[in-house]
């Protein structure tokens, strides 16, 4: 069972936003690669299934992302920032692109939704 709350089209796209971010600084070392792997199969997909989302522009996966719900956007860029961390080493290309994940995929911000009276909204 995928232990996370994506379903699998949202699973490949958080997949392919991590992968971004570790291939970023130009290279993978054992420790990234061991983190993606336990990615993929916490979110129950193959490295086959992976390779063939490859191709999709990521515009298509900005847009799956930014509109997921808040709670998977949160989980999203826990993700995210996992992987920043996975090599144990922080570079200036990495924060790069995570930066613009964010942007583009708006993962810290909240749903929208109006505001009922009962909420404390204006009449």
């Amino acid at each position: 069972m995928n232990k996370y709350p994506f379903d699998p089209s949202e699973s490949l796209a958080v997949a392919k936003l991590v992968w971004m971010l570790i291939i970023s600084d130009g290279g993978i070392d054992r420790r990234e690669t061991v983190f993606f792997e336990r990615l993929l199969q916490s979110l129950e997909i193959s490295s086959e299934e992976f390779e063939a989302s490859l191709p999709n522009p990521i515009e298509s996966v900005y847009e799956i992302v930014k509109n997921m719900p808040a709670v998977k956007r949160r989980e999203c860029g826990q993700l995210l920032r996992l992987a920043v961390r996975s090599d144990e080493v922080v570079v200036l290309s990495e924060l790069s692109r995570l930066n613009e994940i964010l942007e583009k995929t708006h993962i810290l911000k909240p749903d929208k939704h109006t505001i009922q009276k009962s909420e404390g909204g204006f009449d």
